[in-house]
């Protein structure tokens, strides 16, 4: 059997956090451990998810001196079940999520093999709508033209560039990721340097930089009540989500930029 974790960030959202270990606990897969980060959280979060499983050996509960971010925080979870918990598999799934397939684990695993990276699933929202891969324009101008709109948007311009106008990829949605072997044979988790918005593209890039494929398996489901976090720590303010996202972008940019690159050596070589 597999050695399987599971990190589950939480920010300020306790309660949720407590509702989706609950129904980790139900599932038929018996995992090496349940790591659960508190990132940094001022209400009591930490002591609030010690006390709930202090009588469960296989739940972990560390903290964050202070929030660290969706990527970050997340690499503490990652880095403690890899080397504490010696996991091989690691699913990190946002803290407003609820298992509803109880086998869910293990039909990820059997959809494994050698060269995937990461592995994805249904997404069932609130309203019963089904939130498949997310469609990303991963081209060095789009990701350019959102940037200077952003920037634009920022001071006060009214000028914005055409963007999504080239080829869309389908990339696997963030609530919910399985990491493989394979994966950390090339990397130690999500690259650290976003706060918060466009890890899902990063990790894209990052797979495709390495050869390794996203595999999306949509026999199973997870809920996502969805930015619930967000949602208590700044009410999903529009100017705060424009502020996180065009930190982000410089990133994506630059690994969209890494990604050509290489293609271009890896093509000149072959010639």
């Amino acid at each position: 059997m597999s050695r399987v974790a599971i990190v589950v960030l939480n920010y300020l959202n306790y309660k949720d956090t407590i509702e989706c270990v609950n129904s980790i606990l139900k599932m038929q897969y018996s995992v090496c451990g349940v790591v659960i980060v508190d990132n940094g959280s001022n209400n009591g979060s930490y002591a609030k998810l010690k006390n709930a499983y202090k009588q469960i050996g296989t739940i972990k509960v560390i903290a964050n001196k202070k929030n660290q971010g969706y990527a970050k925080g997340n690499n503490r979870g990652i880095t403690y079940a890899r080397k504490r918990l010696r996991a091989d598999f690691i699913l990190v799934v946002n803290n407003d999520t609820i298992f509803i397939d109880k086998n869910y684990i293990q039909v990820l695993l059997d959809k494994y093999e050698p060269g995937v990276g990461v592995i994805g699933s249904k997404i069932l929202l609130k309203d019963g709508y089904v939130q498949d891969e997310i469609k990303d324009c991963l081209e060095f101008k789009n990701y350019v033209s959102i940037y200077i709109n952003l920037l634009s948007l920022k001071h006060g311009s009214c000028f914005e560039f055409p963007t999504g106008q080239g080829k869309y990829v389908s990339i696997l949605h963030g609530s919910a990721l399985l990491f493989t072997p394979d994966f950390f044979g090339f990397y130690k988790g999500f690259y650290s340097k976003t706060f918060l918005y466009g890890e899902e593209s990063i990790l894209y890039l990052m797979c495709q930089c390495r050869k390794l494929k996203q595999l999306y398996v949509p026999d199973v489901r997870i809920f996502h009540k969805e930015d619930q976090s967000s949602m208590m720590s700044f009410q999903n303010n529009e100017v705060i989500i424009r502020r996180y996202i065009f930190k982000s972008m410089k990133y994506i940019i630059w690994w969209i930029i890494k990604y050509h690159f290489q293609t271009y050596l890896e093509n000149y070589h072959k010639k």
